[in-house]
């Protein structure tokens, strides 16, 4: 996936169009059967959670000792990856991510815009 946990983001669609945040965490999707085995990745289904961004109330209901949070919860629910875009450090801005090989034969992400290496 070419968004990593700790990068900076921008939402580019939706509710909060142009709002900026970091990953907390990348979550792939995957194809399952009948029987919810997983057969493989499958990218339509990939989303992130981005850290102060997509807030959702959830209520929670008491049950036992366990539950240490009850009440109504606010808390962050995923976007699709299809909805956000990298942020580049270089040119503070949006773009789209290539791959190419860097010294050593290592792959490294790339700014389409400005063509510097994003450090992951």
């Amino acid at each position: 996936m070419k968004i990593k946990e700790g990068d900076t983001v921008e939402i580019i669609s939706g509710e909060e169009q142009g709002e900026r945040g970091t990953v907390r965490e990348v979550r792939r999707g995957w194809k399952v059967d009948r029987k919810h085995r997983r057969l493989g990745p499958d990218p339509s289904k990939d989303r992130v959670i981005v850290g102060g961004r997509n807030l959702v109330k959830k209520h929670q209901r008491p049950v036992s000792q366990t539950r240490t949070q009850t009440g109504i919860i606010e808390r962050e629910a995923p976007i699709y990856v299809s909805k956000v875009a990298l942020v580049c450090p270089k040119c503070d801005e949006w773009t789209r991510v290539g791959y190419d090989v860097a010294e050593g034969g290592r792959k490294v992400r790339v700014c389409k815009r400005c063509g510097e290496i994003i450090e992951s």
